[in-house]
């Protein structure tokens, strides 16, 4: 008896065999953009085995509808039922990339962060991962009766607003720069539209724009490591703003979820840029005005767990 867990995203497809303890057999990977898909990736991977799997769980980078989903950074397209006809098993599950990030907090341990605030201890308490990368990911996982649940969810497109002077000119050039961004006739704008990157270069030209300096970068990865080597003036203050955005919105869901087991920030943006993290980031995650103290007391960790995908698709399995 044996299950099949995946985690697909824009570059590759990891599959794995797992025994019904979760313990990880044998592993594969394919390439997402190659001649092959996922369901045929599936079959390829299970032909030599001695029979089906019994269930298969898979994560994927993209919006899960119905049981179908569309990769954000790769032109490929799969579905439970497709899989399952691949695999020859009913039993299939698609999670959304941040729906399994969610489930792997189940397993959480030391080793898997760098603590910014409170200890590396995880009780079995609400918990909140986020994560920018091509988007704004976030996910929750609690426990009822000492199990565990993901609520999934689109945090990421929660609005984001000026708080100074300053930022009302920033908006509304973001707005100009990237209208579809907007939420109501204000200037809101949902947070992945700047806590992403893709939305970083919109917001890098709209500050430039507001302190009337050119914009040459094109990248996020160029933003920020021209913000880290202090090269830009936007790019720096871009990056400034991106931080402070990222710790409040953590901290808002934070609050939202009663997270005392963990805000747990993830993500490409996160890993390639650590140096983001500083003490001014776990300043504005707990500017929180009658409940600063309140997320004061939410523990608050960089993720650095690469196989959270796989992780989260053997405790979905485990714990359906």
């Amino acid at each position: 008896m044996w299950n099949l867990i995946a985690d697909v995203g824009g570059t590759n497809m990891r599959l794995a065999a797992v025994n019904v303890e979760g313990e990880i057999l044998e592993q594969a990977r394919y390439d997402s953009k190659g001649t092959r898909n996922l369901e045929e990736a599936c079959a390829d991977f299970a032909a030599h085995r001695a029979s089906a799997p019994g269930r298969a769980v898979i994560a994927a980078a993209g919006v899960v509808r119905a049981g179908s989903v569309q990769l954000t950074n790769a032109n490929q397209s799969f579905s439970e039922r497709g899989i399952a006809a691949a695999l020859q098993t009913e039993r299939v599950k698609v999670l959304n990339d941040f729906e399994a990030a969610a489930w792997s907090l189940a397993s959480v341990g030391e080793g898997d962060v760098t603590v910014l605030q409170g200890q590396a201890v995880f009780p079995k308490e609400p918990c909140l991962i986020i994560g920018p990368g091509t988007g704004l990911g976030v996910g929750a996982l609690i426990w009822a009766n000492g199990e565990p649940c993901v609520v999934p969810g689109e945090g990421g497109h929660v609005a984001i607003g000026p708080r100074t002077a300053e930022e009302v000119a920033i908006f509304e050039a973001l707005r100009e720069e990237w209208p579809e961004i907007g939420m109501g006739p204000g200037l809101a704008v949902e947070a992945e539209g700047i806590l992403s990157g893709t939305g970083l270069p919109y917001f890098y030209r709209a500050v430039a724009r507001s302190m009337e300096l050119t914009a040459p970068l094109s990248t996020g990865a160029e933003i920020f490591q021209s913000a880290h080597a202090r090269l830009d003036t936007a790019a720096v203050r871009a990056v400034e703003l991106f931080a402070q955005y990222l710790a409040g919105v953590a901290g808002d869901l934070g609050l939202v979820f009663a997270a005392k087991g963990g805000v747990f920030v993830t993500g490409g943006v996160a890993a390639a840029n650590p140096w983001i993290f500083d003490d001014a980031f776990v300043e504005a995650f707990n500017a929180g005005g009658r409940h600063t103290a309140w997320r004061e007391e939410l523990p608050l960790h960089l993720y650095h767990q690469p196989n959270f995908g796989l992780i989260g698709a053997r405790n979905y399995l485990r714990a359906r």
